[in-house]
């Protein structure tokens, strides 16, 4: 019978057999890693890219020692971890999010994440966890976003539940904040050639488009975006909505041809999306997928949906962008989640617009700069009055800040931020609950804020599109994708 190890064994002529001793538990690195946070276009992608790049090969599974780096988009990295909670859920081993860590840590060593941001609750109390689980397995991360970690989720709904804790634990595994002080937006100004400049031009005859060859950065034209109105500083003469129509097709279908290899139509096709969902495309032919903005963002998509579609496709045309209002947030926050999944993936993406990229999202920008604690008085009386009604209104009515009274964007986001006088402090049991006012209001303009911070790197995004070096990697990538 053999003896089982680990258990003493009576001599029998010569010394007992050594016991195998325990796994060492993972080394403890002298630092986790780093949060870089800074303006939109100041460089922080670039440097993810160049540090993913001189860390060597990408993530392997074949052993410890080949673990490498996983350059993701903290998009996609969250749906990643939903999905396999979900598909652990499915067994009965175990279920926890210190497993999926597990999983991570066997095939990655460090992570680096771009555009790390938390937008619900859901996510915040899962990334504290996570990462908890992640620095015990050693493996370190390396995060940029446009947020210091200190406004991480900022003003969210039961942020208490998850941040502090987050943040103190980044502290104990001595992961650095560093600010990238950048002097402007260097995607702002990037080059497009004078030869796809003349096309973009061309196809743009008879009034419709923006600017000339030699108009300043920002202000076209653009390879691949379409302004379906001229700018009063041209001194178009304009033309007809039929030519107009009719010219903004032409555009479309050249651009559908050229990115399809020649192929002047597409067949309509229905398309797998996130969690087992599908999708009708308008056209498709060869990597090329057609839509108009209502079916895109119209729609209940996500961004998970969208990395579907640039994980098939490797070009999106898309007819009709609207200006955006306030009224259209959940619309903008669509397209700004699009456009994020097309950049990450070197996606191109071919728009007409009714407005320049510099204009499109100009609305929604603004509500970056609200606050949550910005004080009734700064309100002018009329707005504060219009919103307190002296009619018995209900808390619902007397709190909603996109009621019919709203007058501005600003106002609209700073009547939820300053609240009223039967309003719940921060800290009350009604605001940690998110079951009062208070609590609900708070999660309201923290989304708001953040599709504002998303709002400003998608015109960053969009501008970079258009340039040579965005049509560069277009092509590596698709080559690559073909290969």
């Amino acid at each position: 019978q053999e003896a089982k190890v680990g258990e003493p064994q009576p001599p029998a002529g010569g010394p007992p057999e050594p016991v195998e001793p325990p796994e060492p538990p993972a080394p403890q690195l002298a630092s986790h890693g780093c949060y870089i946070w800074g303006g939109v276009g100041g460089g922080k992608s670039l440097l993810m890219d160049l540090f993913a790049d001189s860390c060597g090969p990408a993530a392997a599974s074949s052993g410890p020692d080949d673990r490498g780096v996983r350059r993701v988009h903290f998009h996609e990295f969250l749906y990643d971890v939903h999905r396999e909670l979900h598909r652990l859920r499915q067994g009965h081993g175990d279920k926890t999010t210190k497993a999926v860590a597990q999983g991570i840590a066997r095939s990655t060593r460090v992570l680096a994440f771009d555009e790390f941001q938390i937008t619900n609750i859901s996510d915040a109390l899962i990334v504290e966890t996570l990462f908890h689980a992640l620095f015990e397995a050693g493996v370190a991360v390396v995060m940029t976003s446009n947020r210091p970690p200190e406004d991480l989720y900022k003003d969210g709904l039961n942020r208490h539940l998850a941040i502090p804790q987050f943040l103190a634990l980044l502290e104990r595994r001595r992961v650095g904040f560093l600010c990238l002080a950048a002097a402007r937006d260097f995607r702002n100004g990037a080059s497009v050639s004078a030869s796809a400049a003349r096309a973009s031009a061309s196809s743009a005859s008879g009034g419709v488009g923006v600017g000339s060859v030699e108009g300043p950065p920002g202000e076209g034209p653009w390879r691949d975006f379409l302004c379906k109105v001229a700018p009063r500083s041209t001194g178009a003469g304009g033309s007809s909505g039929s030519d107009a129509g009719t010219e903004v097709q032409s555009f479309l279908d050249k651009a559908f041809a050229e990115a399809a290899g020649g192929t002047p139509r597409g067949e309509p096709e229905r398309v797998p999306i996130a969690w087992g969902r599908s999708l009708e495309v308008e056209e498709s032919a060869a990597g090329v997928c057609r839509f108009s903005f209502a079916q895109l963002c119209g729609g209940p998509l996500n961004a998970d949906d969208y990395l579907s579609l640039t994980n098939r496709f490797h070009t999106l045309v898309v007819a009709d962008v609207p200006c955006f209002s306030l009224e259209q947030h959940n619309e903008a926050r669509r397209f700004t989640n699009l456009v994020d999944c097309a950049y990450e993936r070197h996606v191109r993406l071919v728009l007409s617009a009714e407005a320049p990229p510099t204009r499109l999202l100009a609305s929604m920008e603004e509500l970056a700069t609200v606050a949550l604690h910005e004080s009734a008085s700064e309100l002018d009386n009329d707005s504060v009055a219009a919103v307190v009604p002296g009619d018995g209104s209900s808390d619902w009515v007397r709190h909603n800040p996109f009621g019919p009274v709203a007058s501005s964007i600003t106002q609209a986001a700073r009547r939820a931020a300053a609240g009223g006088p039967n309003d719940a402090a921060p800290g009350d049991d009604d605001s940690k609950t998110g079951a009062g006012v208070a609590g609900v209001m708070a999660g309201a303009v923290g989304s708001l804020q953040e599709s504002g911070f998303a709002a400003r790197r998608a015109t960053s995004r969009l501008l970079h599109m258009q340039s040579d070096d965005y049509l560069a990697a277009h092509l590596r990538h698709r080559r690559g994708g073909e290969a």
